[in-house]
Order: C-alpha cells, then structure tokens, then sequence
C-alpha cells in the first residue's frame, strides 16, 4: 500500500514538471525550499503550508 501512494506521488510530481509548477507550493504559489525538495521531491507543500496542514489534522483527531 505504501508503494502504491509513493507511485502515485511520484506520478503527481512529475505532472507537476511537466507543467511547471514543481517546486511551487499548491496552497500558497510560494517557491518550495530546496532543502525540503531535496529531502522530500515529492513534496507539494511549503513548509508552513504543512504545518498548517497537519494542524488542522491533529484538531481533527484530538476531537474525535
């Protein structure tokens, strides 16, 4: 399972080249460091558009 999501980020990544917008947060349109590209090519986020992603799903849990 977890090769499959990793196929389909790789797959999401290289669209993303396709059409220029790798390197480019989704939310925000802001440059994606290339430090975080390094560690983590298929990143789509920035990193304070993750954080803020992963807040919102730690309330999600906490409330549950």
């Amino acid at each position: 399972d977890l090769q499959i999501k990793l196929i389909s980020k790789i797959d999401q990544a290289l669209i993303r080249i396709k059409d220029k917008t790798f390197g480019f947060c989704a939310e925000t349109a802001e440059p994606i460091g290339i430090k975080r590209l390094m560690a983590r090519p298929v990143a789509h986020l920035c990193i304070a558009a993750q954080e803020k992603h992963e807040k919102k799903e730690e309330k999600v849990y906490a409330e549950d």
